[in-house]
Formats: C-alpha cells, structure tokens, sequence
C-alpha cells in the first residue's frame, strides 16, 4: 500500500482532559513528534508514524528528485518507490533521527536505477521530453536573463552521464558538502571529487561551445 494511503496528521494524538462542566475535551501538543520516535513506532508496524513521516519528508523529498530527473512523473514514482523501500527496510537504520538523510539516500539510489532504465528505452526507441528542467521549475520572478542561463545549463547537463550529473548537481544545485554528497551517491570522497571534476569541464566546455555558435 502506498504510504500516502495511510490516514492521520503529522502530529501526536490528542490528551483527553477535564473542562468546565465536567467534560472530556482534547488538547493538542505544540511540538511535533520526534522523528526518532516515529521511526521506533513504525518498526512496531504503526501506519500512523509511517504517514507523519512520509508528510514531514516527502516535500523536500519530492523537490530533490525532481531537479534531478527533469522528469515531474519519473520524480512521482521513484518517491513512491522509495519511501516503500524506507519502510520495508526501516528495521536496518541504525540512527533513528536520521531518518530524512537515510532516505534521501535511497532515493538518490533509486533515481540512479531510473537513468539506467531511461537508457535502455532509448535503445528501445522510447523517450519522453524533460517537463521539469531547472529553468522550467524557476520562479515567474526570475528575470530573462537567469532563465536563459539556467536554459543553457539544463543542455549542458542533459549531455552528463547520470553518475556524472547527480553528484554535480548535489554539489552546485542541492548545495550539499562534498562529505554528504559522497554518502548520497554511495562511494569515496576521491571518487565523488572525481566524477564532479569531470563533470565541471564537460559543463564549461558545453557552455562555451553554445555561447560561440
């Protein structure tokens, strides 16, 4: 079942308390559960936790995939993908509060796995349009000028090998220290520093060809 299926707000469940006439009514807390505790809820099998926790990192979730497959149905499915990866797994994670990182790293996993997919569809002959490129996904505000850059950026990365683009674009796009990006994608800090090396020259070399034509 999806996790979005599952009923129940992002909040703990009410106090019954005393008021006046005698009455039960309910008070609900201020501060949110702890996502450590809503880890621990969920291993027990408990559909209210996992549906706080699908609310509470699905939105950051969503935007992180997206950006990185240009694609707004590829980003839908791998997000459902792995949040049903994150709770058929949640028994392994050893640090509960870290619950969000963890699960953004398996969703960089599965985006990785949609790439090689969309591959051997184009050897197939199958292919779709990007519909959430970074300089369709900007702001009505961003002036002209940005959005042609960012237009010119988005051909660029359209050319990068997936293990090249996604941790280049969690470094430069997601703002993310080479330390975590390494996490995210699985391998060595060198091996990381390497492929963004890479990618940066093919970037630049690809910018300048399209600026002097």
């Amino acid at each position: 079942m999806s996790p979005a299926a599952h009923p129940g707000p992002d909040r703990s469940p009410p106090l019954p308390t005393e008021g006046s006439g005698g009455k039960v009514r309910t008070l609900r807390p201020q501060t949110e559960t702890p996502t450590a505790e809503l880890v621990q809820r969920a291993r027990q099998g408990d559909r209210w936790a996992e549906e706080a926790l699908y609310r509470r990192h699905v939105g950051s979730l969503t935007g992180v995939v997206t950006r990185l497959l240009a694609s707004r149905q590829d980003a839908e499915d791998v997000v459902q993908d792995t949040f049903v990866t994150a709770f058929e797994k949640i028994g392994q994670l050893r640090e509960p509060e870290a619950f969000g990182a963890w699960l953004l790293q398996i969703g960089v996993r599965h985006v990785s796995a949609r790439f090689r997919k969309r591959a051997l569809l184009r050897i197939l002959g199958v292919s779709t349009a990007p519909d959430a490129l970074l300089g369709q996904l900007a702001s009505p505000a961003t002036p002209p000028d940005v959005r042609a850059e960012l237009a010119l950026l988005d051909g660029a990365l359209q050319q990068l090998p997936a293990r090249a683009r996604i941790p280049w674009m969690l470094r430069h796009v997601e703002e993310r220290d080479l330390a975590e990006v390494a996490r995210l994608c699985q391998c060595s800090l060198a091996t990381v520093k390497r492929r963004i090396a890479s990618a940066e020259i093919e970037v630049r070399a690809h910018l300048k060809e399209v600026r002097r034509d």
